[in-house]
C-alpha cells in the first residue's frame, strides 16, 4: 500500500503546472504572470539563468492576467545590485473576497 501511495504522490508531483519561460536569453527573460507562477518565479528564473551560470534577479511584476514577470540573469548577484533593484514576490496565492454590493432602494 505505501509503494502505491508512494507512486501515485511521484505522478502527482510530476504532473504538476510547469511554468517556463515565455522569452529569454542570456541575459534575462520574461514568465507569463499568474496568481500560482508568482510564487515560484524565483525558482524558474534560477532554473533559466543556470544554464549560463549566472544569477536570477526579478526586476518587475505586473499582477494582471495576460502580463509578465521579468527577471535578468547577472554574473554575480553583488555586483550592480542597487541599479537594477529586486522585487518582491508574493510565496502563497490568496485570492480576495469580493464583497456583495447593496444598493439602497428609496
Amino acid at each position: 500500500m505505501r509503494a502505491l501511495l508512494s507512486v501515485i504522490a511521484v505522478l502527482l508531483l510530476a504532473a504538476g503546472a510547469q511554468a517556463q519561460v515565455y522569452r529569454g536569453n542570456d541575459t534575462g527573460g520574461i514568465i507569463p504572470w499568474s496568481c500560482e507562477t508568482e510564487a515560484f518565479a524565483h525558482q524558474i528564473a534560477a532554473e533559466h539563468c543556470a544554464r549560463w551560470d549566472k544569477y536570477p534577479r526579478v526586476t518587475s511584476v505586473h499582477r494582471q492576467y495576460g502580463d509578465y514577470i521579468a527577471f535578468n540573469c547577472l554574473w554575480s548577484p553583488f555586483v550592480n545590485r542597487y541599479a537594477l533593484p529586486a522585487v518582491g514576490t508574493r510565496s502563497i496565492c490568496a485570492y480576495r473576497r469580493l464583497r456583495p454590493v447593496v444598493k439602497a432602494l428609496n
